[in-house]
């Protein structure tokens, strides 16, 4: 049993022998926060099989046993903290995992609903121009500018189980604007190119298997020169093949660890995203000052998406088989990936931004930080309904950021990471975004 004094929960799975587990779940919050002293009852939620169950709080906190057959179903823990008149004040949730078969300790990190705060861990060391990229339990970072100005080796993956931060095995060499992608097993990560510590584009590649405990396992595949390239971008588009920007154009094979060129087009923009489109077919958009391109059917075309195109692009995935084109001081457009068709959405944001940090989930989108018309930094971030762009909120960041990035999580938490403050210096501190509570 958990010893959180606060709040605390024991889900104890039984079933055949082989499937027998425990998973101890306990709950944080924003360093410093009080969020959770106004909570007077605890409801935790399992959503497959549908359970809930509820306490009130004691001089000893809050304790929950739960009892459930190993199912080996997939399911996820929703923890909701209501105040006194009822109101869900507080509310976090778990990322999926097996209902069986799992003896684990698992922190769901609470917060007010729709709002930004710390969370537990910071990026150690800070530094800007960093590679992340979302895995099927957290997120990954490689590489990035150091305070210094110069690269680092670093790598690390951040885990949205226990939201703790597990250094990871260094990169050969130090590198920073490294084009991160992650293959479609959720957990093997590729690294490609990025600036050497003199400031040179290389060739590198690198396969970063996140699930070898207990720092990953990285091994070289590459160089393949004539492919150098740095501050680019990496998609996943199936099969563990990844199309990775810039000129030329890069094919990177996983499974054979072999990179290809592709000459249909010159050139890709460093910004894009990719989704299932509604005609179920895996589709990548890219949007520069040049086109908007995409990539679907192992083919490209050039989509007449004017809105779409401009410098500084944000690209994001958005729920419904759409991509949106965000920042770049235009409003957002969204184009339909099966179709082409664009429209574009307007007060999304509400004011110019450029060098934003943009996510999505399945039912909110988060436009933060980046640079506004005069050259400030920005201090706010603005979340939108994902699918109908109705505005829920305009929150402050911790910390003010540009050229940070954003992490959906598979929690339905969005990770907002690196960047530089108003005076250049790369940011420590990393931000979760948390929606209102599903249930």
């Amino acid at each position: 049993m958990i010893s959180d004094v606060t709040a605390c929960a024991l889900l104890a799975m039984a079933g055949c022998q082989a499937t027998a587990g425990t998973v101890d779940v306990s709950l944080a919050t924003a360093p410093g926060s009080t969020l959770l002293d106004a909570v007077q009852t605890l409801r935790l939620v399992l959503t497959n099989p549908h359970q809930v169950s509820t306490a009130t709080r004691t001089s000893g906190g809050f304790v929950i046993d739960l009892e459930l057959d190993a199912t080996g179903d997939t399911g996820a823990l929703i923890v909701d903290g209501l105040d006194a008149s009822g109101a869900v004040v507080a509310t976090g949730q778990s990322p999926p995992f097996p209902i069986g078969g799992l003896t684990a300790n698992v922190v769901v990190y609470m917060a007010a609903p729709n709002s930004i705060g710390a969370a537990p861990v910071m990026l150690d060391p800070p530094r800007s121009q960093l590679a992340t990229g979302g895995l099927s339990y957290g997120a990954v970072f490689a590489g990035g500018t150091l305070a210094d100005g110069t690269p680092s080796p670093a790598t690390g993956i951040y885990n949205a189980f226990d939201h703790a931060i597990q250094v990871g095995v260094p990169l050969p060499a130090a590198k920073t604007a490294i084009a991160l992608g992650v293959g479609t097993s959720g957990h093997i990560v590729y690294l490609f190119g990025g600036s050497d510590a003199s400031g040179v584009a290389t060739a590198s590649v690198e396969r970063f298997d996140t699930s070898v405990a207990p720092a990953g396992a990285l091994s070289e595949i590459g160089p393949f020169p004539g492919f150098e390239r740095t501050g680019q971008l990496a998609l996943s588009i199936g099969s563990e093949n990844l199309l990775v920007t810039g000129a030329p154009i890069a094919e990177l094979e996983g499974a054979t660890g072999t990179v290809m060129a592709r000459a249909e087009l010159p050139s890709l923009p460093a910004s894009g995203a990719a989704v299932t489109a509604n005609d179920g077919i895996a589709t990548a958009v890219f949007a520069g000052p040049d086109g908007v391109y995409r990539f679907r059917s192992n083919a490209f075309d050039t989509l007449d998406a004017v809105s779409s195109k401009r410098t500084a692009a944000q690209v994001v995935a958005l729920p419904g088989g759409k991509i949106g084109v965000a920042c770049g001081n235009a409003p957002l457009a969204r184009i339909d990936a099966a179709s082409g068709v664009e429209d574009v959405i307007p007060n999304v944001p509400a004011g110019a931004r450029t060098g934003c940090a943009i996510a999505a989930t399945t039912t909110r989108l988060v436009i933060a930080g980046g640079t506004d018309s005069t050259g400030a930094v920005i201090g706010t971030a603005e979340i939108f309904d994902a699918a109908t762009f109705a505005p829920i909120a305009t929150q402050p960041l911790v910390v003010p950021r540009t050229g940070a990035t954003a992490t959906a999580l598979t929690n339905g938490q969005i990770l907002i990471a690196g960047g530089v403050d108003a005076g250049g210096a790369p940011i420590a501190t990393l931000e979760l975004f948390t929606p209102d509570s599903p249930e």
